[in-house]
C-alpha cells in the first residue's frame, strides 16, 4: 500500500479495511514462475474492496524478479519470514549468523553433499556435485545458481538449500540454529530456527495491531504449515501437499484453476 502507517493504522481500528490475506507465491500466486489465471483481477478486486494482500514467501528479494510490481503489492514477507517489507519499511529481519554458514559450508565439504547459499544479493550454489540445485532452480523458475566455492564472512544469509531427506537426518542434530524445512518434492529451506512464515505474519498482524478474526493465509507447500496454522482462516490450495490440506480450514481449487479467487470467493471477500 505505501503511506503513513499510523493512518493506516488509524484505518484498520474504524474498520475501514476488512481483512489481512497472506498469500504464497510459488503454485498459490504463480503457476510456472508467471501469475496464475485470474491472480492479477483478483488481487485488484480485494485491494478495491480495501482488504490488505501481503506476499509471503520462501524466496529472497533477489528472487523476486518483479512479481511484486507486476501483481501490485508492495508488502512482502520473505525468506519465510527472515525479511519482511511493510508499508515500505522493513519491519522484521532475521539472518543466519556468519559462523553458522561457515559451519555448513565445513560440513558440506566434509560429507560432500550440494549446498546453496542464499545472500541478500546473490543465490550462490557453495557445492555442486549433483543436478539437485539446478532441478530445484528450474522447478521454481528461478536463475541457476552459479557455483562459488568461497566463504564471505560479512554478508547477509537470508538462507540456505539442501537437498536430500538422508542429509538432513544426518546433520540437522548439528545445527539447533537451524530449521530445516522441506519446502517441496526438491529440497529443504534452511532458516534460523523459529516458526518461519508464521513469525514473519506475526511480525505484520503485530505491527498493525490487527485483529486475528480478520487474518487469512493460504499456500501450497510444506513450508506453509506453520502459516496458515497460525491464523483464523488457513486455505490450502487445491494442488498443496496433504499435510497442508489436513490443518487447513478451506481447500479451494488448484493453481491455475482460479485456486485464489475461488478461496476468497468462499469466504465474501469479493
Amino acid at each position: 500500500m505505501g503511506g503513513d502507517a499510523s493512518v493506516e493504522i488509524l484505518l484498520i481500528k474504524e474498520g475501514v479495511f476488512m481483512a489481512l490475506i497472506f498469500m504464497d507465491l510459488d503454485n498459490t500466486v504463480l503457476y510456472q514462475g508467471k501469475p496464475a489465471q485470474g491472480v492479477k483481477e483478483t488481487i485488484d478486486l480485494l485491494k478495491k474492496n480495501n482488504h490488505i494482500v501481503v506476499i509471503a514467501t520462501g524466496r529472497n528479494p533477489n528472487l523476486i524478479y518483479g512479481i511484486d510490481q507486476q501483481l501490485g503489492i508492495e508488502n512482502m514477507v520473505m525468506a519465510n519470514g527472515g525479511i519482511v517489507i511493510f508499508d515500505n519499511k522493513i519491519i522484521r529481519e532475521n539472518y543466519i549468523d556468519n559462523s553458522v554458514v561457515k559451519r555448513m559450508m565445513e560440513k558440506a565439504d566434509e560429507e560432500k553433499f550440494d549446498l546453496v547459499v542464499e545472500y541478500l544479493d546473490e543465490y550462490i550454489s557453495y557445492r555442486k556435485d549433483t543436478s539437485a540445485s539446478d532441478d530445484f532452480s528450474k522447478n521454481y523458475n528461478l536463475s541457476i545458481a552459479r557455483l562459488d566455492h568461497t566463504f564471505y564472512p560479512k554478508r547477509y544469509v537470508f538462507a540456505m538449500l539442501v537437498f536430500k531427506d538422508e542429509v538432513v537426518k544426518k546433520i540437522a542434530s548439528s545445527f539447533p540454529e537451524l530449521q530445516f524445512n522441506k519446502s517441496s518434492q526438491y529440497g529443504y529451506d534452511v532458516n534460523p530456527s523459529g516458526n518461519l512464515k508464521a513469525d514473519g505474519i506475526k511480525a505484520v498482524i503485530d505491527y498493525l495491531s490487527y485483529p486475528m478474526e480478520d487474518v487469512y493465509a493460504i499456500g501450497d507447500n510444506f513450508n506453509d504449515i506453520t502459516m496458515i496454522k497460525s491464523v483464523k482462516h488457513g486455505i490450502a490450495m487445491g494442488n498443496a501437499v496433504k499435510e497442508l490440506k489436513d490443518v487447513a480450514e478451506f481447500v479451494t481449487t488448484n493453481v491455475n484453476d482460479f485456486g485464489i479467487y475461488n478461496a476468497m470467493k468462499h469466504y465474501n471477500l469479493l
